[in-house]
């Protein structure tokens, strides 16, 4: 399974760290705001940074979309990438 997580903060880190030791998930994408904080946290759990906009299709997105995407940013960014 391939996961999207969106928001690489302290909640985002520890959910990527559980999720890239997950036996079903084959592909961890990790996306910021801040593209060097997900670039950060790829490189501690062997997940890949993408750009946000890379999991909605754009770059990044080879192999193609997430089957999933978690949201661990700020609350009130959610519904804008919700709506995505």
């Amino acid at each position: 399974m391939r996961i999207g997580l969106i928001g690489t903060g302290r909640i985002g880190t520890f959910h990527a760290e559980v999720l890239s030791r997950h036996p079903a998930v084959d592909a961890l994408l990790l996306a910021d705001a801040a593209p060097e904080r997900a670039a950060g946290a790829a490189a501690r759990t062997g997940a890949t940074a993408v750009p946000v906009d890379g999991l909605f299709g754009g770059e990044g997105a080879a192999g193609g979309p997430p089957d999933a995407v978690v949201i661990c940013s700020a609350t009130s960014a959610h519904a804008g990438l919700i709506a995505r």
